[in-house]
């Protein structure tokens, strides 16, 4: 399905069905009052749902580890699309996993009604509902029958009633931050522990093979180059002619590293028109798009120096293993989508336009860009010299790159 058509049927249908159950649940409460589960003890089933964005499913680690703690006799069952369903795995973010099939109508709703079953026979304690302004995770939360029912609240966008505790959505937090906010709506006490070791480490099982595989015999430092954003929000990426600029540049003074391009499959002709415009010698730039499986994109860049990228998965997938990371931001405001591990990464993003970022959760993630901005101007805005010299001096110059190391 498409991502419009699916917008429509959520804001339209959704929230009338929304409303409507809202209103019985409120009848409900006047006669059978709201009684919490108070005993962490006797939570049994925890159900948390996010179906987009990588690094959003990323950052619901943090409250994750902190559920398993806090609810040490809890299964936790994590409930997104079936396209997310390895990284969610290898991120152990779940001790169960619901899929859903988003390739066409009839399969969602088919597995929608799976999972419902599912979610009836594990009797939920506690559902988590991970998005910001989706109606149908509000209704999945409601029909689960879950005895605690947290999510985001943002007034206007999701209507009232369903949720037995509302978090309120802080876009001066980082996403991070925002999603460990459930934690004080359900007794869970902040601890720095939870943001460590997000993902585990597959570099010694996979190094051997992405070498051979790559060509990366040498030892020398690896920068890993993404000028993809995913199909979510395209015109998060940075001129692919400026990408060029830049690698360009890069090889020209440093050409004692390997850079590695990377993307999915359906990404490498968009990699490639890239590449195909480098001088570059024999292994000393490479196109991986579409030629290693998550794992081994996980372990490429626990292996790298460097990513510099546009603001997607990849970005919060190198901030989590703790690299250094040169990023660009436009659409989207890295105050909650940024780094992770900040003190190692230098964002560029332009403050000169009202209008950015325009990707609002406000406006559920539309943005006018196609009718007000095709030239996309935020990151038009980020020059290749400028971003050149930037990265240079602050992870490649000689000095630099030994305090870094050291």
């Amino acid at each position: 399905m498409k991502l419009s058509f699916m917008r429509i049927v959520d804001d339209s249908l959704g929230t009338v069905i929304c409303m409507l159950l809202g209103w019985i649940v409120r009848i409900k409460h006047v006669f059978c009052p709201f009684q919490p589960v108070v005993d962490s003890q006797k939570v049994k089933t925890i159900l948390c749902q996010k179906y987009f964005g990588m690094g959003s499913i990323l950052y619901t680690a943090p409250l994750i580890n902190g559920l398993r703690t806090h609810y040490p006799n809890a299964k936790i069952i994590y409930m997104t699309f079936k396209s997310n369903q390895d990284f969610v795995r290898l991120a152990r973010l779940c001790d169960d996993l619901l899929v859903i099939r988003e390739e066409s109508f009839g399969l969602f709703i088919k597995d929608v009604f799976g999972c419902l079953l599912y979610l009836l026979r594990q009797r939920i304690d506690v559902s988590i509902d991970f998005e910001f302004f989706s109606k149908f995770t509000m209704i999945i939360s409601l029909l689960s029958m879950a005895k605690i029912r947290a999510g985001l609240h943002q007034k206007g966008i999701r209507p009232e009633g369903i949720m037995t505790h509302s978090v309120y959505y802080n876009h001066y937090k980082h996403i991070s931050d925002i999603y460990f906010a459930f934690g004080s709506v359900l007794g869970i006490e902040r601890k720095n522990g939870y943001f460590d070791s997000l993902l585990p480490s597959l570099k010694d099982f996979h190094e051997k093979t992405i070498r051979e595989k790559l060509g990366m015999n040498g030892r020398k430092s690896i920068i890993i180059i993404n000028v993809n954003a995913g199909e979510l929000f395209k015109y998060r990426c940075w001129p692919a002619d400026y990408f060029a600029k830049l690698i360009q540049l890069l090889i020209d003074k440093y050409p004692d590293n390997y850079y590695v391009m990377i993307g999915v499959k359906s990404e490498y002709e968009y990699v490639e028109g890239i590449f195909k415009r480098i001088q570059h010698k024999r292994n000393q730039l490479i196109n991986c798009a579409g030629k290693s499986s998550l794992e081994e994109l996980f372990a490429l860049i626990e292996m790298s120096y460097l990513m510099i990228t546009n603001d997607s998965g990849p970005l919060h997938i190198a901030a989590a293993y703790g690299k250094n990371i040169a990023a660009f931001y436009g659409p989207e405001t890295p105050i909650v989508y940024g780094p992770l591990n900040r003190k190692d990464a230098l964002v560029f993003y332009s403050e000169n336009f009202y209008c950015s970022p325009c990707l609002s959760v406000y406006d559920s993630k539309k943005s006018l860009y196609s009718e007000v901005c095709g030239d996309n101007v935020c990151m038009s805005e980020i020059k290749p010299h400028m971003a050149f010299e930037k990265i240079c001096k602050a992870f490649l110059s000689t000095e630099r790159k030994k305090d870094l190391v050291n």
